[in-house]
């Protein structure tokens, strides 16, 4: 094991938009490393998530896992614009919420801020912001074959490619074909139509024109395919439905393009970025021909990001920016071999978005000061979908907008040995184009359905305030948090209906509201350093207690919150070896029981807490033997209530390097 990957990173971009030493940003931010990441035995990020970040991860299946932080979540089925929390690849959106998308051959490190972020990054960073950070290439070239099997029928081969390739050039690509068979959970046995496809491509290519300049372009692609389990005659705990062949296609891409000037000595720094993503939603219920029957909804949009630093006075720099999406939603459906109405329809998305923050280093940089704001201006439409029978549509624009501030402040003691910070700040998420511009009729179950947008609907808000203090140390880092947030103006469909042209339509309004408070524990300790040992040997501990999550609008506790939630390792390095115990602890929490639809009911899901070992082994210079047992103790557990997770689990792998 690195000696480096044992200690805190030095350098993080997500706080700030800019690089910054960690100790000079007021919020806490959390990096899984390289080192974590390939000892943590997960196959996609929201398994990684799951692992090392407190905060609710709502894994239904392999192919569909939304996740939380302080309370809030990604969309269920990763609809990126209806999210709570903000995913980001290398700064900017990756048009998704679903973490399962997202592999892990490319990522080299994950930064997580916690908390509101919209000051910089706009709607969605309510509860916080995922920056996942690629691979970009460095060092001596090097390429790596691979090959897993596993419980399950479970299969994975992967390369991957990288290095520099003189002063000018840099690339790293990744390639990997992974399929698994339908699991088993330790009490009901197999889990019929649980088997999954996945095929991931990516990499980026660096070019350095000088010392002051470089471009970078990057992308990937995974075509995500698999079955939906579901229980027989849709009461969950009964037993899984053996004809059941519901199908998901999960399919995920992106491109982008950065430039990086430098300027006036670095005094002046521009990074450009124009970036596409694409993103699809499919759910096929036809068999034995699965496009008789169908649902699907794909995103497509175009964006750029234009950010300057400004560092011409000692002690202070300056961020400006302006941010520019366009983003098309197209929904359609078949049933029965013929075109029919989706769920939801078409939407559009427009935003415009400036932004500034200015960063003030006093005292010999032991006080750092932070202030920020955002504006951003949207313009959303519902547009009639591609396929499907209305008695009326009217395709309708709605404009709106939202300013986010926020300040910071750091104070450093004793050589940045203890640091307090403190910061607040306010987070949104814009309403979605149907809840503000829709209206249309069509056939419904017991006569019309009529749908009609609020466009007086207000920015779903936080406003949140934390402080905390940090013990940095060479044998420890040690961090506390308190954090209190107020929730208002959640949008949620209206209790009646409302008259409209004459007729009565259904419609949304801002009712909702809540207040969540709570601490987050965050320990490192070097136990070789410590006890002066020769292996490396470390013990790292994340931890959440909720003590406040009061949804004020039903007088009741917020869902899908824990009172408590501790995420837990040991690490082990020496040589060649590597080891990784770890220990997941989830405390109750409220949940929905969906049994019958058209009466849910809240219920508590109780705790639980599950072991992962994973253990790596070099081998004859170039080759490495990885092994992991997952749920090592085969614990009952489930992240969503009613989807089970599997019973213990062996994977094991065998790798090549060239150099």
């Amino acid at each position: 094991m690195d000696e480096t990957v044992l200690k805190l990173e030095e350098v993080v971009v997500t706080a700030t938009r800019t690089e910054e030493n960690v100790r000079d940003v007021p919020v806490p931010v959390q990096i899984i490393t390289t080192e974590e990441i390939e000892e943590s035995g997960a196959t996609n990020v929201g398994d990684l998530i799951g692992k090392y970040v407190t905060g609710h991860y709502h894994k239904y299946s392999g192919l569909q896992a939304p996740i939380g932080l302080r309370g809030f979540m990604t969309d269920a089925h990763g609809d990126d614009i209806k999210g709570h929390v903000l995913m980001l690849v290398d700064g900017h959106r990756i048009g998704t919420g679903n973490m399962a998308k997202i592999p892990l051959d490319l990522v080299e490190r994950i930064e997580i801020i916690k908390g509101p972020a919209s000051a910089l990054y706009g709607s969605a960073a309510m509860g916080g912001v995922l920056n996942i950070i690629t691979k970009k290439g460095k060092g001596k070239i090097k390429t790596t074959l691979k090959q897993e099997l596993g419980s399950f029928d479970y299969e994975k081969s992967s390369l991957s490619s990288g290095g520099m390739g003189d002063d000018k050039f840099a690339y790293h690509i990744a390639a990997s074909y992974e399929s698994a068979g339908n699991y088993s959970d330790p009490k009901y046995g197999e889990v019929y139509n649980s088997d999954q496809l996945n095929k991931n491509i990516a990499g980026n290519v660096s070019c350095f024109l000088n010392e002051n300049h470089d471009l970078r372009v990057g992308g990937s692609y995974a075509d995500l395919t698999g079955g939906y389990p579901r229980w027989k005659d849709f009461k969950a705990y009964s037993s899984y439905d053996k004809n059941n062949h519901d199908e998901y296609d999960k399919s995920h891409g992106y491109g982008d393009l950065e430039y990086n000037g430098r300027f006036l000595e670095e005094k002046i720094h521009w990074k450009a970025l124009g970036y596409y993503l694409w993103d699809r939603n499919q759910w096929f219920t036809g068999y034995p021909d699965p496009d008789t029957d169908y649902t699907k909804y794909t995103d497509t949009t175009w964006g750029t990001d234009q950010q300057f630093t400004l560092k011409l006075v000692p002690g202070n720099k300056l961020v400006a920016g302006f941010t520019y999406e366009d983003l098309k939603k197209k929904s359609e459906g078949r049933s029965g071999g013929a075109p029919s109405r989706p769920y939801t329809p078409s939407m559009d998305y427009e935003t415009k978005s400036v932004y500034a923050q200015d960063s003030i280093d006093l005292l010999d940089n032991r006080l750092n000061i932070v202030v920020g704001a955002r504006y951003d201006r949207f313009d959303v439409t519902t547009r009639r979908p591609e396929t499907g029978a209305f008695d009326s549509f009217n395709e309708r624009t709605v404009d709106f907008d939202n300013v986010s501030p926020k300040a910071g402040v750091v104070v450093k003691l004793f050589d940045d040995l203890l640091r307090f910070r403190g910061n607040a700040g306010q987070g949104f998420k814009a309403p979605s184009a149907d809840e503000m511009s829709a209206m249309y009729e069509h056939p419904g179950w017991y006569g019309p359905r009529r749908i009609l947008g609020n466009p007086d609907l207000k920015p779903e808000k936080t406003t949140t305030y934390e402080a905390g203090f940090d013990i940095s140390h060479d044998r420890v880092d040690f961090g506390v948090s308190f954090f209190h947030t107020d929730y208002k103006d959640k949008i949620e469909k209206a209790p009646e209906t409302v008259l409209y042209d004459g007729k009565e339509w259904e419609t949304w309004e801002n009712l909702g509201k809540a207040e969540i408070e709570g601490f987050d524990i965050n320990l490192n300790w070097r136990i070789d350093r410590t006890f002066d040992l020769q292996p490396a040997l470390i013990l790292y501990c994340n931890s959440t207690f909720n003590t406040k999550r009061d949804d004020k609008e039903n007088n009741c506790d917020l869902k899908c919150v824990s009172d408590y939630e501790i995420k837990s390792g040991l690490r082990f390095g020496h040589e060649q070896t590597t080891a990784s115990l770890s220990y997941v602890l989830i405390g109750p929490q409220k949940v929905t029981n969906w049994d019958d639809w058209a009466n849910p009911k809240t219920e508590t899901k109780g705790s639980f807490s599950f072991w992962d070992l994973t253990m790596t082994q070099g081998l004859f210079g170039n080759w490495k033997l990885e092994a992991s047992i997952m749920n090592l103790f085969n614990e009952e557990y489930e992240w969503a209530r009613g989807y089970p997770m599997p019973e213990r689990t062996f994977t094991i792998g065998l790798s090549y390097t060239f150099t």
